[in-house]
């Protein structure tokens, strides 16, 4: 699949399907700002995953075209008359349709693709925890860093004062 068929397949299912995604918008956007405390953190974290594991996916297709490249230019068979070597594996993934099992060859790339992603995924969890709620700003932060440096300093003028009246 080519990117101008996979545009095309984009675009003709958002025009088929318009009303549903208008209508899911006037619904949902008043959900999230409201909830934009915590929505918000999620989209924008559940955005940055699929980065990740669109990196990933890029260059595990890229990663199996080095590997053919490599098997035909490195093979010690000889080469038949027109040029071409006797062996030429037919691996391939799909850069754009990768929801299509079907179409990576061998089936077992698929399922190391998979395995990646859970392993994407449970990386960007374990380093990158999502913090749902809400955001503190850097002024409420400085404000609690003040606030606890006064209370400390405060004990610290209490503890003198009581050891001064206490024999």
């Amino acid at each position: 699949m080519t990117f101008t068929e996979f545009y095309n397949l984009i675009f003709g299912h958002f025009e088929d399907n318009w009303k549903f995604y208008a209508i899911a918008l006037v619904v949902l956007i008043p959900i999230v700002i409201v909830t934009r405390k915590w929505s918000l953190p999620f989209i924008f974290y559940t955005i940055e995953t699929t980065i990740y594991l669109i990196f990933m996916h890029i260059i595990m297709h890229m990663f199996v075209a080095l590997v053919v490249w490599f098997k035909v230019n490195t093979s010690m068979k000889a080469l038949r008359e027109d040029g071409t070597p006797a062996e030429v594996p037919d691996w391939a993934t799909p850069l754009f349709d990768f929801w299509n099992l079907e179409a990576y060859i061998p089936k077992w790339v698929a399922y190391v693709e998979i395995v990646f992603v859970i392993i994407i995924i449970l990386l960007v969890i374990r380093f990158r925890p999502p913090v749902l709620g809400p955001v503190k700003s850097k002024r409420a932060k400085k404000r609690l860093k003040e606030q606890s440096a006064i209370r400390e300093e405060i004990e610290k003028k209490k503890a003198r004062y009581m050891d001064d009246i206490m024999p």
